[in-house]
């Protein structure tokens, strides 16, 4: 399945000729972070989840697919949406696909493969932000930068959505550089929100996120080019950092023997925060992924 690449991914964007390096107050990370998968431009991956058969779904935006690649090495496209940008994937506990397409909506591929059908239309999906702590910028955030994607793509707020074991919300905020809190209701409406971690350099880009069987929370920091752990009470370490780790975009917990506790990144590379090729990483949290479902 490894392929090679040989030249920088543009994807039609003006992006640096040297990558973006933002120094951290943190310590370095330590964990080890190897590769999975490479893939080749324009087939780079946003978006990832994993079925329980060990089986890995990213969506390709700038192909406008869906693929799946079997713990075998076998890779097929479940799914197309020609002309769109197919973003966040996740899977329920029967492994339905569930896909994000913006201007489109909120997409269900069925588990045993078949047409995709649309569940929520994009115009009018959205009834308004739960908080302003969730709407992005296009100021300089954090870092002192405005994020890399602003530019082409306008603002970006809240990204990736996890829930804890309390029920409550954590929200990535992309431009601002903070994970939200977004308090639940009994009726499952969205209560009071509050920031939970940053604003912090170090969470500058969060992006995808997904949650570890102690309410540890993993950001995607794209921008940052890093992986970041934040606790139960909101304290946020680096956890993983440096090439191949190249404008990671999203996270997922493994599900087969084994891999429990081996954490899953989209290498989305497209504004590049080192030299690592695009496609699929992995490494070891230590501590179980939240289950499926």
């Amino acid at each position: 399945m490894n392929m090679s690449i040989s030249r920088r991914v543009r994807f039609g964007v003006v992006l640096a000729a040297v990558p973006l390096v933002i120094f951290s107050s943190v310590a370095q990370a330590t964990a080890a972070v190897t590769r999975v998968l490479t893939m080749p431009a324009p087939n780079v991956p946003e978006s990832i989840a994993i079925d329980h058969q060990g089986a890995i779904y990213m969506g390709i935006p700038f192909t406008g697919k869906v693929v799946k690649v079997t713990a075998g090495g076998t890779q097929t496209t479940i799914a197309s949406f020609p002309g769109l940008n197919p973003l966040g994937v996740r899977l329920d506990s029967e492994g339905n696909v569930f896909v994000a397409v913006p201007t489109s909506g909120v997409w269900e591929i069925p588990a045993g493969g078949g047409a995709k059908k649309q569940l929520a239309a994009g115009p009018g999906l959205w009834n308004g932000l739960a908080s302003s702590l969730l709407l992005g910028t296009t100021s300089p955030g954090p870092c002192g930068l405005v994020h890399p994607a602003v530019p082409s793509f306008g603002i970006l707020g809240a990204n990736g959505i996890a829930f804890n074991k309390h029920g409550d919300m954590l929200v990535a905020n992309t431009d601002l550089g903070t994970i939200v809190r977004v308090a639940m209701n009994a009726d499952g409406s969205a209560g009071a929100a509050t920031i939970f971690a940053g604003p912090s350099c170090d969470l500058w880009g969060a992006d995808g996120v997904a949650m570890d069987n102690r309410d540890n929370l993993y950001v995607a920091a794209n921008s940052k080019g890093q992986i970041d752990r934040v606790d139960p009470n909101g304290n946020l370490e680096v956890f993983a950092a440096g090439s191949p780790l190249n404008f990671p975009s999203d996270l997922a917990f493994g599900t087969g023997r084994g891999e429990r506790t081996v954490m899953f990144i989209s290498n989305f590379a497209a504004f590049p925060t080192s030299t690592g090729a695009p496609g699929v990483l992995k490494t070891d949290a230590g501590i179980p992924g939240r289950p499926i479902g």
